[in-house]
């Protein structure tokens, strides 16, 4: 099979950045296409919130740089597809290249104000000024989307049409383990029941139901990979843990837990699944297709109580070797590869702008 065209990869997130999912996504996308060239602002925003922020203006205003910087290398040397993630694609909105170009849609800044932000003002920011930028991203582009929550809201909140092409883990590096060692390894107790959450410790990410957990849940532990957060003595912090140590995270704990308000595809709930990690999980967390297997125990409506009686169940019921075989066929990074592989050359055909239709997810 003759090599992938030349393309090129916008990302928000700078390749020295957190590990973040985006980050891992775009990792694994420029690997999956042959060595894409990534595009991506010099440094992460770091310090207080800047007038741009306040504004709702400064990821619009970041995307900028990046996009010149493509446009530039485009005329050195033309990328026969361009990949973009989020609202970074604005810019070749504005501007576009003679060439396919592909938007990413994680999830949609309108879904989010809507669904997980408290803040009446960060609601109008979010949803009304990075909502239009987040809109503008995908005109005039072959739209994606991660999930086909995400795809239904793209087409909701922005009017595109969207193809589904799902996240993918590495389940070699991501896979069951000795759990005894894997908690010697962290110097956790060998004996404690372990549930273990992986994200912000904000709203949207439902930090504040894990709070709520901790009170009525004695007979665990809550094990964070998270910045730690004061008055949350109950809460054992791991801070930023790297993304190659994070399979020692999901074989050394019981259950794993995700209480968000809101999600696109959290890489974090697929990863713990491939380690064969029981999840329990909420309606508006929960990423797979309709016509899939039962993957994670769902808490509708996301409740202490209800979220505790889960745990427990998840927790005694244990791994089930069938879930993390259907991730491994369903969501390997072979599969993500060819997804990918076979969308990004049925672009770069010479007699066609059209997605071509990839393998079908779930079958």
């Amino acid at each position: 099979m003759p090599p992938l065209s030349r393309v090129a990869i916008l990302s928000p997130i700078p390749p020295a950045g957190r590990a973040g999912g985006v980050e891992v996504f775009t990792r694994q996308l420029a690997a999956a296409l042959g060595g894409a060239e990534v595009f991506a602002p010099a440094e992460t925003p770091s310090g207080a919130p800047s007038a741009w922020a306040h504004l709702g203006l400064e990821a619009p205003r970041q995307a900028v740089r990046p996009a010149r910087a493509l446009r530039e290398a485009h005329r050195r040397e033309p990328f026969d597809v361009i990949v973009s993630n989020g609202l970074c694609g604005w810019p070749l909105t504005l501007a576009p290249l003679p060439v396919p170009m592909v938007q990413v849609y994680h999830f949609t800044l309108a879904g989010l104000a809507c669904q997980a932000l408290r803040r009446r003002g960060d609601r109008f920011t979010t949803r009304r000024i990075g909502g239009f930028f987040d809109r503008m991203a995908g005109v005039g582009k072959v739209v994606v989307a991660v999930s086909d929550s995400v795809r239904r809201e793209v087409a909701a909140h922005y009017g595109h049409r969207a193809t589904v092409l799902p996240n993918g883990v590495d389940v070699g590096l991501f896979r069951p383990g000795d759990r005894g060692d894997a908690r010697e390894q962290l110097h956790l107790p060998p004996d404690a029941r372990i549930v273990l959450f992986v994200g912000r410790p904000e709203y949207a990410k439902g930090f504040d139901l894990l709070q709520e957990l901790t009170t009525s849940m004695d007979d665990m532990l809550f094990l964070c990979a998270s910045r730690p957060v004061p008055g949350s003595a109950r809460l054992e912090f791991r801070g930023d843990v790297p993304h190659d140590r994070m399979p020692l995270l999901y074989r050394a704990a019981d259950v794993f837990v995700l209480p968000s308000r809101y999600e696109g595809f959290n890489l974090s709930l697929l990863e713990a699944l491939a380690c064969g990690l029981p999840a329990v999980t909420t309606a508006a967390a929960y990423p797979f297709a309709r016509d899939a297997p039962v993957l994670a125990s769902v808490v509708d409506p996301p409740t202490a109580a209800g979220f505790a009686q889960a745990l427990r169940t998840a927790a005694d019921r244990g791994p089930r070797a069938e879930i993390r075989e259907w991730i491994a066929r369903e969501h390997s990074l072979d599969a993500f590869r060819a997804r990918w592989d076979r969308f990004v050359r049925g672009l770069a055909q010479p007699d066609s702008r059209r997605a071509a239709r990839p393998p079908a997810y779930g079958s």
